[in-house]
């Protein structure tokens, strides 16, 4: 596997992390934006990134702002987002 190609798994499994834990509090991506203080597009893209192997690429890779935040809007810690060993 290539950087690039395990780069783009780890995108994938913090995108279906975040949806799934997003599903689980029963949140909206608007609810999840609004708690988290960033725009629904920023949700939306980041969930569009769990897509198959071989999907594009999201057009900006998550900050880490962003994923303190996202952590913080769900009551986990940033870790949770990040840990890959489920896969």
């Amino acid at each position: 596997m290539t950087m690039e190609e395990a780069l783009d798994a780890r995108l994938r499994a913090l995108a279906t992390r975040v949806r799934r834990l997003r599903r689980d509090r029963d949140l909206s991506q608007a609810d999840l934006a609004d708690r988290a203080g960033v725009s629904r597009s920023v949700i939306a893209e980041l969930e569009r990134s769990r897509l198959a192997q071989g999907s594009p690429r999201p057009t900006r890779n998550i900050t880490l702002d962003t994923l303190f935040r996202l952590a913080e809007a769900m009551g986990v810690h940033p870790a949770e987002l990040l840990d890959d060993r489920d896969r």
